[in-house]
Formats: structure tokens, C-alpha cells, sequence
């Protein structure tokens, strides 16, 4: 390879490598910015400052704003931002295994499975006269919602004792 060709191709990745930084500069910015408006917007718009002065252990301006950036905003601002990070990587996880943009978990039956643990429960309660789901209580909720992993976590079980007999992804992927 000739000396211009090889500058031209390291110009090239370090021309790359800048594009991917900043955008990974304008991502990180973009989650600061949605993390604070979280805290600060809501049925009670608390300023910046006060969020920030909460955050490192002090007082706001109205007591009831610690209250609410401390148990309501703060864990709902995490819990968002970790199952959206969460989400992402699993995302990428099944596309990258399956080597398809499109693989998403009913690929794999997951979701279906979930569905079948509700559908179960549903027709136990149903069928023995327990009134358990009737407006949804908090212990209706919780049981769908039980419900739905046990579903999805058995058959996400099966696929991969399935998996560890099968070699070929298209195989898991009939299977699923």
C-alpha cells in the first residue's frame, strides 16, 4: 500500500472516530437534559437550582419539594433511565445473536410465553370463582405482573436448554 493511501485511510478512521464521539457526546448531553427536566417538570415545576441543592443533601425552598424530587421524581428518573439502558442492550444482544435488525422477543417466543402465564392465571381464577382481577387491585396487579414473568421465564428456560443442544441460530430461531 503506498504511503498517500495509507494517510488517506488513517484520515478516514480518525474522521470516523471524531463522528462517533461527538455523537456520543450529544447522546450523554441529551440524557442529562432529559434526567433534569424529569426532576424539574412535573404538576410542580421545581427550578434547577433547588433540584440541584436537594440532590446534594440540602433543604429547597418549600420543604414539600425535597419530598418530592427525593421520593417521587429521583427513583422514577432512575428506574426510567435503567430500563431504558437495560432494553437497549438486550436489544442488542438478540440482533446481534441472530445477525437480524429486526430480532426482537417474540423472535424467541418470550413474549408469548408472558402472555400465556397471564392467560393461565386469568383462567385458573376464573374458573375457580375467584374475583382476584376484578378492578385490578394491588394484588391483581401483582399477580399478572407475576404472572407474566413466570410465563416468560419458563419459556425463556426452555429455549435455552433447547439452545445449548442446537449449534445453528436459525434452528433456536424455528424453535422459538
Amino acid at each position: 500500500m503506498s504511503e498517500i493511501t495509507l494517510e488517506r485511510a488513517q484520515a478516514a478512521e480518525q474522521m470516523i472516530w471524531s463522528r462517533r464521539r461527538a455523537a456520543l457526546i450529544a447522546l450523554a448531553v441529551g440524557l442529562a437534559a432529559a434526567f433534569a427536566a424529569s426532576l424539574a417538570l412535573g404538576s410542580v415545576s421545581i427550578p434547577l437550582g433547588d433540584i440541584l441543592t436537594i440532590l446534594r443533601g440540602g433543604e429547597g425552598a418549600r420543604a414539600s419539594w425535597t419530598t418530592i424530587v427525593m421520593e417521587f421524581r429521583l427513583p422514577k428518573a432512575l428506574t426510567a433511565a435503567l430500563a431504558g439502558t437495560a432494553l437497549s442492550v438486550s436489544g442488542l444482544l438478540m440482533q446481534t445473536l441472530f445477525r437480524n435488525p429486526l430480532a426482537d422477543p417474540y423472535v424467541l417466543g418470550i413474549s408469548s410465553g408472558a402472555s400465556l402465564g397471564v392467560a393461565l392465571v386469568v383462567l385458573a381464577t376464573a374458573s375457580a370463582g375467584v374475583s382476584l382481577f376484578s378492578g385490578l387491585t394491588f394484588v391483581g396487579d401483582v399477580g399478572l405482573i407475576t404472572a407474566a414473568s413466570l410465563g416468560a421465564a419458563l419459556v425463556l428456560a426452555v429455549v435455552a436448554v433447547i439452545a445449548r443442544r442446537v449449534r445453528h441460530t436459525m434452528t433456536l430461531l424455528i424453535i422459538g
